[in-house]
């Protein structure tokens, strides 16, 4: 595999490529998702707890693509959003859901809540739940290392919608 020297790509600089820890002759860089309101969605996506790493705007292309992760390095989901105003449909069932580990279920799940998001699947066992993008991409939210204790409110919430 070749070494880059200058960039991989316009979006990848090489001192960013190069610094990225490397697993055989293949590294996940990012999953790229098409959103309807970029603020509404990098909110959701900060209320995580990801942050964004890089922005490029296109006057020529008319799209904002903004860059966010767990931490610097961390693989990146990459929000595209097309100035043009073009709606984009939900995800079809074939995307399945993107998934995050957290130190605290219920903590993130309460945060979310308080943020106006609905978690559709709460963590009644301590250790799984599901929540959707403003653009009803499903996210997975796992517990890491061991379950935790079943509490309330969550133990008794039901399911919402779809996840």
């Amino acid at each position: 595999m070749a070494t880059a020297s200058k960039s991989v790509s316009s979006y990848l600089p090489a001192d960013t490529y190069n610094s990225l820890p490397k697993d055989g002759d293949l590294t996940f860089l990012h999953t790229m998702l098409r959103v309807n309101d970029l603020d509404a969605t990098m909110a959701f996506f900060s209320a995580l707890g990801l942050m964004e790493t890089r922005r490029k705007e296109s006057e020529k292309g008319k799209f904002t693509l903004v860059f966010m992760a767990s931490a610097p390095g961390a693989p990146e989901i990459e929000l595209t959003y097309n100035w043009g105003g073009e709606e984009f449909a939900p995800p079809s069932r074939s995307m399945g859901h993107l998934a995050f580990a957290t130190d605290d279920i219920y903590g993130l799940c309460e945060k979310l809540r308080a943020a106006g998001h609905v978690i559709h699947r709460p963590p009644r066992d301590g250790k799984m739940a599901f929540v959707k993008s403003p653009d009803g991409i499903s996210v997975e939210l796992l517990q890491k290392g061991v379950p935790l204790e079943p509490a309330e409110p969550w133990s008794s919430m039901e399911n919402t919608g779809e996840w």
